[in-house]
């Protein structure tokens, strides 16, 4: 559907951007103002960011990976998390001097090695276990975690009522987390 899209980003054609705003425009603020909420600057700032990386790395996109609608949600998504980290690091650094504000930053520096050879086996493991998921339960789970969807647009967009979605993500998350801690202990 989107090969047009992928054609014109390897021709580096400025149309490629024009017809993914068109087709995607709402569905990116969408991502966007469900993970940064009423922060209005930095969900514009945001979606350019997310145009200009389509732009830059849309060339290499690869179908065999994902559909390009799954791309540019995930690429929306990974943005739109970085700026409201990038936000409360900037919220939390207010209160710092100088000094501390360097050796908080060297100390994120120095574990950010061994802390993602873990976080990429944790991915791993999640990954196997969503995989193993009934796919309306993945939907849930997606939604509310990695969309952060809250109850009630999760119950709207699945047919479901508030309570229903609540305590099937609560029995969801332990289910989920009881599979976790077993595969981690081998």
């Amino acid at each position: 559907m989107d090969e047009d899209i992928v054609v014109l980003l390897r021709e580096r054609d400025q149309k490629s951007i024009e017809l993914v705003a068109e087709r995607y425009g709402r569905l990116l603020r969408y991502i966007a103002v469900t993970i940064l909420r009423d922060r209005e600057t930095e969900i514009e700032e945001c979606i350019n960011d997310v145009y200009l990386k389509i732009w830059t790395h849309g060339c290499e996109f690869d179908y065999e990976k994902a559909s390009f609608r799954t791309y540019i949600k995930a690429v929306t998504r990974n943005t739109a998390l970085n700026y409201l980290r990038k936000l409360r690091r900037l919220e939390e650094l207010e209160g710092l001097d100088e000094e501390d504000t360097l050796q908080s930053e060297y100390i994120d520096y120095a574990q950010n090695v061994e802390q993602r050879m873990i976080f990429q086996e944790e991915i791993q493991t999640l990954e196997r276990i969503l995989g193993d998921m009934k796919k309306k339960d993945r939907e849930l789970v997606l939604r509310r975690f990695y969309y952060l969807q809250s109850s009630r647009q999760i119950a709207e967009a699945m047919g479901m009522s508030e309570n229903a979605v609540d305590s099937k993500v609560s029995r969801l998350k332990k289910k989920i987390r009881k599979r976790f801690e077993r595969e981690a202990e081998r």
